[in-house]
């Protein structure tokens, strides 16, 4: 789908840093609400990453099971000691057999897929008959202004724009392979600003805790932070507070297999 890939095995030791320890956050109640209103059982997860969602899925009751391209990512999941089984694999081509799942669902990953429509159509063959397809993440964004990432990062905000899809176009795609009973709902709408030099506490500034800093080369990188820096001196030397706003919105799109 889109010409850039982030190298995530460079990331993994570091990917966590994102998660806050304890935070439970509304995309993580969703998730988890929708699977308990699902009565899934049989659960996979597609570019499962480090593993923090099946984590958050872990009950005695379920069979968990993650795929990911990633060796990296799979050995730091491998780790934490999750109850899961874990696959490497793409998400185009699933290596499982035609309805062996109840519940499918993938977080933030869509737009790192070589072939997301592909995928949809894998994960409407491995569910069963009233399974469900859940796709968590962020869209198309809309305005560089609402993420201090895009303003301070040369090329980030397009670099986003081919790689994300309009959620209408991923609504078109389960709708070709099959899915009905649509359903696309706005989870977690994150509002967070940050004030002065408390930015460098951001761990999504980090070069390697988000793919958008990750696809940048190291000079671009260090073009950014050099901006920031320099307008925090602009901004100290007029006392003055420089505030660095992010404005992200997460959605879930789900879909059912029919009988």
């Amino acid at each position: 789908m889109n010409a850039k890939h982030v190298n995530y095995d460079r990331l993994a030791a570091e990917y966590d840093r994102r998660f806050i320890p304890g935070q439970v956050s509304n995309t993580c109640r969703a998730l988890l609400e929708q699977v308990k209103q699902a009565n899934a059982q049989r659960i996979l997860e597609v570019g499962c990453g480090t593993g923090h969602w099946l984590e958050v899925l872990s009950a005695p009751d379920r069979s968990l099971i993650g795929v990911d391209y990633s060796r990296g990512m799979l050995a730091q999941t491998r780790v934490k000691l999750i109850p899961a089984r874990l696959v490497q694999g793409v998400a185009r081509q699933l290596p499982f057999k035609s309805g062996e799942f109840d519940f499918v669902y993938c977080i933030h990953a869509l737009h790192h897929f070589v072939d997301p429509c592909a995928f949809i159509a894998e994960a409407q063959r491995i569910l069963r008959p009233g399974g469900e397809l859940v796709v968590l993440g962020g869209g198309t964004p809309k305005n560089r202004a609402d993420w201090y990432i895009y303003q301070y990062f040369e090329g980030s905000f397009e670099t986003d724009l081919e790689r994300f899809p309009l959620w209408e176009k991923v609504c078109e795609w389960f709708e070709m392979s099959g899915f009905d009973r649509l359903k696309l709902l706005e989870v977690e709408n994150i509002h967070e600003q940050k004030t002065g030099r408390e930015i460098f506490l951001d761990p999504f500034l980090q070069k390697h805790a988000c793919s958008q800093l990750a696809l940048l080369s190291e000079r671009t990188y260090q073009d950014g932070i050099k901006r920031i820096e320099s307008d925090l001196v602009q901004a100290e030397n007029k006392d003055q507070d420089l505030e660095f706003k992010s404005e992200i919105s997460i959605k879930m799109l789900s879909g059912w297999k029919g009988y």
